[in-house]
């Protein structure tokens, strides 16, 4: 305790001369102490009027950075007290009232000093014993909530490269429990749709790999693991929103070549994978203009791929939606596509093999009219009613 004592009072001398030096920049000015409440003669105008009146605010800025001085003395002082005491790191997080810190966390100077501090005290410790300031955090706050947190500080490029550094602390930490991959990817709480120009994806990566090395009968590529972590159907959506700009294009082709060979290397049809990424109508009925969405579009690449290297099990995009959806959902998704632009080709295409396939089945035109609800001009109806006609001229009176 006496070495204790001995540091207090330097510490607390350390103060009283810090104190005097501040008092004495602030409140003189060549040697006249009224000189910092009354400005000189060669002000700028627009303060004209204050030094009229004598008045002058500087003291109260003075005063706030002395105090700024001063807690900033005292709180080195105590970190320098703590750390001969190595008192832990969460000691010293609640001592410093950091758990009650509202907004960024990151941005608050004695955070600052906090970190430095655990980095400090780790230097003291043998490796088994050290613990990370992120660790710490995640006590206070678990993982979702300091995901949120470090998420949001890194989007501020005056807290962007602490949060990265904690977040290498965390994926560190993860890595001694042995935490799977796809489990880190769920804690990171990472934005789904800008996570191909997140920062973090690189080192999850460099994570993925350590653990494939230390694991290899787990062994995962990056492109399956991001789809286990997403999901199949939101990761081709970010892979087929990553195609249309410039800074996740290239990524975006990368992980779908390699997702797309894991699939073919597997021998998934293209049926298997239309129900895997979400296409596959369990229920029955359309669930909207299917064509345009940018996951369909992610799957008949993959069905043309497939049909390259397997010839003789081609898929075609009408006969898989004719497999998945009844007529009056084909229907539904076909007059819908007809109303979009980018999708009116494709629907026109579709409907003709739509209408082949009941001409084929004789169906009469009085049996198909059941689900020409969403067909309201009866251009449909209008256009198989004559080809009907055409090809079987002696029933069309029934």
């Amino acid at each position: 305790m006496g070495t204790s004592k001995t540091t207090l009072v330097v510490a607390i001398y350390l103060v009283a001369v810090v104190c005097s030096t501040v008092l004495n920049d602030d409140m003189s000015n060549d040697a006249n102490p009224t000189a910092a409440y009354l400005r000189p003669d060669n002000t700028a105008d627009e303060d004209q009027n204050n030094e009229e009146r004598g008045v002058n605010l500087n003291p109260l800025s003075g005063l706030t950075k002395l105090t700024a001085n001063i807690n900033s003395v005292v709180d080195t002082a105590r970190l320098q007290i703590w750390l001969q005491l190595r008192t832990s790191a969460d000691d010293v997080f609640r001592k410093m009232k950091l758990n009650s810190v509202k907004g960024n966390l990151l941005t608050d100077p004695k955070f600052l000093g906090w970190v430095k501090y655990v980095d400090d005290l780790n230097q003291k410790k043998p490796e088994a014993e050290r613990i990370s300031a992120a660790a710490v955090l995640t006590f206070h706050y678990m993982d979702d909530q300091l995901s949120t947190m470090l998420n949001a500080a890194m989007k501020n490029h005056k807290t962007k490269d602490l949060a990265l550094t904690l977040q290498a602390q965390r994926l560190e930490d993860w890595r001694r429990r042995n935490t799977h991959p796809v489990d880190v990817l769920d804690l990171l709480s990472l934005e789904k749709n800008s996570i191909l120009v997140n920062p973090v994806l690189t080192s999850w990566f460099k994570y993925l790999d350590e653990f494939n090395i230390r694991h290899p009968r787990q062994h995962a590529t990056r492109a399956s693991a991001l789809s286990d972590g997403l999901g199949d159907s939101r990761f081709a959506k970010v892979l087929e929103e990553g195609l249309k700009a410039d800074k996740t294009k290239a990524i975006s082709k990368e992980m779908e070549r390699e997702l797309f060979a894991e699939w073919g290397t597997k021998k998934f049809t293209p049926d298997f994978i239309f129900g895997v990424v979400g296409l596959k109508n369990v229920i029955g009925y359309a669930t909207g203009p299917i064509l345009s969405d940018p996951v369909f579009k992610f799957w008949v690449r993959y069905m043309n791929e497939f049909n390259v290297k397997n010839p003789t099990k081609r898929a075609t995009i009408f006969g898989t939606l004719t497999k998945n959806y009844g007529d009056e959902a084909l229907v539904d998704m076909l007059v819908e596509a007809k109303k979009v632009v980018n999708t009116r080709t494709a629907a026109k295409s579709l409907e003709s093999q739509l209408l082949l396939k009941w001409l084929h089945q004789k169906l009469h035109p009085g049996e198909v009219v059941r689900w020409m609800n969403a067909d309201k001009s009866n251009e449909m109806l209008g256009t198989y009613t004559r080809l009907f006609s055409a090809r079987y001229p002696k029933t069309t009176s029934q």
